[in-house]
């Protein structure tokens, strides 16, 4: 390892987020629970790798501020900003049990984690293909609670 450093986010008192840096050449950077901010885009800058938090769903920013988490659009925008090769985003409220709307990201290389889920480094750039798999497994969630109730 080349490098290991921890990187102050804004959501509460001591909250860090990480940046692990390789003799290879690769960089992760993990967001940890924040809001937008600037010392993790910094962190994040030309990382191979940013797993960001995207707590709530873009409308929410609001709510997203008083409890210092991010949306997805923001999480979206650090990716930009900060040239990543690959952004995950994870840490998603348990209020979505759906895929998130990736329709604004810009980086091709942009997925969705969940809690256990592990990629390879090198599979990366196959993420992003597994979006509409995902979508597809969570497209019923919704209607299949329904019908359940309605028994």
């Amino acid at each position: 390892m080349a490098r290991l450093a921890q990187v102050l986010v804004e959501h509460c008192k001591h909250a860090f987020g990480i940046v692990l840096e390789s003799q290879a050449g690769w960089k992760f950077v993990f967001s940890g629970d924040t809001q937008r901010c600037a010392n993790l885009e910094a962190a994040a800058r030309g990382a191979t790798l940013l797993v960001h938090e995207a707590t709530f769903e873009s409308d929410m920013a609001d709510d997203a501020r008083i409890k210092k988490h991010s949306t997805i659009a923001d999480a979206l925008e650090v990716g930009r900003a900060s040239a990543c090769s690959s952004l995950v985003l994870t840490h998603f409220s348990q209020r979505y049990p759906r895929v998130p709307n990736l329709s604004d990201a810009t980086n091709a290389a942009t997925g969705i984690a969940f809690d256990l889920m592990t990629v390879n480094l090198a599979n990366l750039a196959a993420l992003p293909r597994v979006m509409p798999v995902l979508a597809a497994l969570f497209k019923d969630e919704d209607g299949a609670k329904a019908a359940l109730e309605a028994q």
